[in-house]
């Protein structure tokens, strides 16, 4: 080989030493944030390993595991909320866990129908325009309705010259 084959395979060898190294830093801090219980620290960190390191099956085993531990964790989130009557956490966490579990359809359906609860809500809240009273029907025989109110008092009328 020449020395500019060797310098090109020495300059690839290290570029894939540091993505590799890059890859481990955030598969590590993956581990520890889902040891952790963080979730979704731990998907985001195994995420930027599997792109690093695509071809490791192991980081993307742990982001599958992680994406669902992150999906159950924000189902549960979310239930709480709902049964407390909260529901704009409720919908933040139910759409939190349809990113982790796209395909989940009773998922899909549960942030509809809170959507539609919280329009029926904030429908109900709105004050409604009154209506216009509805005077007592004449009885027979009493005439036409008088075109004004007599006894009243009328603003006089001014005119600008």
């Amino acid at each position: 080989m020449t020395q500019l084959h060797l310098r090109i395979a020495a300059l690839l060898m290290g570029v894939a030493l540091v993505a590799g190294c890059g890859a481990s830093r955030s598969y590590g801090r993956a581990e520890s944030a889902a040891k952790a219980g963080n979730w979704d620290v731990a998907v985001g960190q195994y995420q930027r390993a599997v792109q690093q390191d695509p071809r490791n099956t192991e980081y993307s085993i742990a982001l599958q595991r992680a994406m669902l531990s992150a999906s159950l964790q924000h189902l549960d989130q979310a239930k709480m909320f709902e049964a407390r009557g909260q529901l704009d956490d409720a919908l933040r966490e139910y759409r939190r866990e349809s990113e982790y579990d796209p395909p989940n359809r009773q998922v899909a359906a549960k942030v509809t129908e809170i959507e539609r609860r919280m329009r029926d809500a904030a429908e109900a809240a709105r004050p409604r325009p009154t209506t216009p009273q509805v005077q007592a029907p004449r009885p027979p025989g009493a005439g036409p309705a008088p075109l004004a109110n007599l006894n009243s008092v009328v603003d006089p009328a001014r005119f600008n010259q």
